[in-house]
């Protein structure tokens, strides 16, 4: 089976939570499976015409003039087009800005910066600069960098879930390219030192102290995920983040009780956007297993394998009105790396497991196209759709018991054994009966005389 994004979209804080993201992120970025770029980023620069050449506007300290600001638009656009499976593979290049001299800051290449975001600016755009940039405003984002180096980044795009205009402090990883040594448009307030180095980025990373962000998931990703659908195109970044953080993380370490999943599966409640990310664990009877295959290369090399398995996993609820029936269970949909050998799979099983995997969104599928009677007083019905949420997870466990038909199996077996014995044993005592039959013949005839006189 292909994988669901197959035919959408091909190619284009404390400190201890800081460094526990920047080990994830490095696993990431600098895997060994992600092959060299096709086109080196200098070129892609200069195709577009956004080289140092082009970008010399910038460099020179001062108040922003619509030069500068046309110029750091112009380049951040571009950085934003850029697709997937470029981006990754120039980001595994970045050098950590620690690691550059001062005076070489601004050549054509990308930079790494890990620290802590400060203060998130909007800055609004003149009527002309939006219409052509399409949008109404841009945002600049302060960070602190480890060693202390303070850093303004222009940012495509910034958190969601981070306050505009107001102090933070969340831990962060960016990769951009250096525009100027000196601070953005704009200072933040309170008296804050101007900014030693301005980039361009098409994003700014989130990395909170979770699992998730440990293992290296930008939660900045979850912005664009779509609720209350399949899995859809906007989908399809965090998912492929998730699927390739969870191969990295324990499952045990995150493994907690079986959740209450009424919370999940109510489109009402609004839990995903709170809880979006956190560890669920989930136990139950799988009625299907899937094989997805990944068929994108550059997907396969992000998450680390060729396939993953959708579970369709009933748990135990409280009685529950769906669609007119009342039903004591209810479906939620996991997708993991990996199955235990041996478990069966396919359409129409009935294994019993435990998954936990990590929240990404409320699922809607389509059930099948069979015609339900309504307890209600409507005739028939066609094309309902079932809500749900869908887990993302490493490994499922599996926990086999004993079926009635296995039990039956078993007992036939035992039947048959004894069946067989019993056979063995009549067939062994019908040989030694004629044996015997035989022997007394044999002496009957030896006590018998050699001549009979007859009278």
């Amino acid at each position: 089976m292909t994988h669901p994004f197959a035919r959408m979209r091909r190619g284009p804080v404390p400190r201890p939570g800081v460094t526990a993201l920047t080990l994830g992120l490095a696993v990431v970025l600098a895997s060994p499976a992600v092959t060299a770029a096709p086109t080196p980023f200098a070129d892609y620069l200069a195709t577009w015409n956004i080289a140092r050449a082009d970008r010399a506007s910038l460099e020179p300290p001062g108040a922003w003039s619509p030069e500068k600001q046309a110029t750091a638009l112009r380049v951040l656009g571009r950085l934003a087009r850029v697709p997937a499976n470029l981006a990754m593979a120039w980001n595994a290049e970045a050098i950590d800005l620690r690691a550059v001299p001062v005076g070489e800051r601004l050549q054509d290449r990308l930079v790494r910066v890990t620290g802590t975001a400060t203060f998130v600016a909007v800055l609004p755009l003149p009527e002309d600069a939006a219409a052509l940039a399409g949008r109404k405003a841009w945002e600049q984002v302060r960070i602190v960098a480890d060693d202390g180096l303070a850093v303004d980044v222009l940012a495509d795009h910034v958190p969601q879930a981070w306050p505009r205009d107001t102090p933070i402090q969340e831990p962060t990883v960016v990769i951009g390219l250096p525009l100027a040594d000196g601070p953005g448009p704009t200072a933040p307030p309170g008296g804050a030192a101007p900014a030693d180095v301005l980039l361009a980025a098409a994003r700014v990373g989130w990395f909170p102290p979770t699992p998730l962000g440990g293992a290296g998931m930008d939660y900045g990703l979850f912005d664009t995920v779509v609720d209350g659908q399949k899995l859809v195109v906007g989908d399809t970044e965090a998912f492929y983040a998730v699927l390739a953080a969870a191969g990295r993380i324990d499952p045990a370490a995150v493994a907690g009780p079986p959740a209450d999943i009424v919370p999940l599966i109510n489109p009402q409640g609004g839990w995903f956007t709170r809880h979006r990310g956190e560890p669920v664990t989930v136990e139950g009877v799988a009625r299907r297993a899937t094989r997805i295959e990944i068929d994108d290369p550059f997907r396969r090399q992000q998450v680390g394998v060729d396939h993953y398995w959708e579970l369709y996993v009933f748990v135990p609820t409280p009685l529950l009105e769906v669609h007119d029936r009342l039903q004591e269970d209810y479906p939620v949909v996991c997708c993991v790396r990996t199955l235990p050998d041996g478990m069966p799979t396919g359409p129409q099983i009935g294994e019993r497991v435990r998954v936990t995997g990590f929240a990404l969104k409320r699922y809607r599928y389509p059930l099948p196209d069979v015609k339900i009677s309504s307890s209600r007083g409507e005739s028939e019905r066609q094309g309902l759709r079932q809500d749900t949420c869908l887990l993302v997870g490493g490994a499922a466990v599996w926990r086999p018991q004993a079926t009635p038909d296995r039990a039956i199996d078993t007992l036939g077996w035992v039947f048959t054994g004894l069946a067989a014995l019993i056979g063995a044993a009549l067939a062994v005592a019908a040989w030694a009966f004629a044996r015997d039959a035989r022997r007394r013949e044999r002496q009957a005839r030896r006590e018998l005389p050699e001549r009979i006189e007859l009278p």
